[in-house]
């Protein structure tokens, strides 16, 4: 299948309802985390409800794309925004989306005080990390994970 051209002016960003659950678990999918849509719903319900913002990015009705976003408080300096999910629907990679998304997220991050942005990207997803520097993110390889049983 042919990907769809749009234009920028033609996608709108705004804060994902219930109604976008299953759009939101297509798109979850397409990231490589199979995940049925009551769970999205669960999920989406759970972030918004704990402060968290999910974006999506819609063209001709239809939700293209989304962004997940958090604000992480500290006693030393002013909070950090959080990217933990970023995702375009393939059809529409490459056109402009995620920009837009990005665009939209740092909005927010900055009304709600944040001075830094921080994402992760999986290792295997190169495209993703060409796109990242391009938006004007740099790389910072330390990090340190543990995972809890």
């Amino acid at each position: 299948m042919q990907p769809t051209t749009i234009k920028a002016d033609e996608i709108s960003i705004r804060q994902a309802t219930e109604d976008d659950a299953e759009a939101l678990s297509s798109l979850i999918g397409e990231l490589g985390y199979p995940t049925a849509p009551a769970t999205a719903l669960e999920r989406l319900r759970n972030s918004t409800a704990v402060g968290d913002c999910v974006l999506v990015a819609v063209y001709q009705s239809n939700v293209i794309g989304l962004i997940l976003l958090h604000r992480t408080p500290f006693l030393h300096r002013t909070p950090d925004g959080r990217i933990s999910t970023l995702v375009v629907s393939d059809d529409y990679r490459g056109q402009g989306v995620g920009g837009r998304l990005l665009v939209a997220a740092e909005a927010v991050f900055r009304e709600w005080g944040c001075s830094r942005i921080e994402l992760s990207s999986g290792a295997q997803r190169a495209d993703a990390h060409r796109f990242y520097l391009r938006a004007g993110y740099s790389e910072q390889p330390k990090r340190f994970i543990k995972v809890l049983a």
